[in-house]
């Protein structure tokens, strides 16, 4: 995993309220992540790209064009989910969390990304 990578999500995680990132390959594959210790990498990278895949299909069949991004809100938490060039940037948040500024920081986070990937 490159050192901008790995820069740029440990940015995101220093969000309040934020647990943790990763930017993860369409195929599954994780490209870098910043998750805390109790997250299985693995387990992450394998739903996104189920969430990703029925996001993309979802999009096509209710002809809204292309998938850009996607926000789960749960009891305990939101995880938000951003493509980039193919691959999705993942974040885990707590229930509090500000999505204004996360989604201002993520924003920033893929344009730096774009390049990398």
């Amino acid at each position: 995993m490159s050192d901008q990578i790995s820069k740029i999500l440990d940015s995101l995680k220093s969000i309040k309220g934020v647990h943790g990132a990763a930017i993860i390959e369409k195929f599954g594959l994780i490209k870098g992540s910043a998750l805390p210790g109790w997250v299985d990498p693995e387990a992450v990278a394998a739903m996104v790209t189920l969430i990703l895949k029925a996001s993309q299909r979802a999009t096509k069949e209710l002809e809204q064009g292309s998938f850009n991004s996607a926000i789960i809100e749960s009891e305990k938490g939101k995880i938000l989910f951003s493509e980039i060039k193919g691959n999705i940037l993942t974040i885990i948040a707590t229930v509090d969390a500000r999505l204004g500024i996360i989604n201002l920081k993520l924003a920033a986070a893929a344009e730096a990304l774009s390049s990398l990937i």
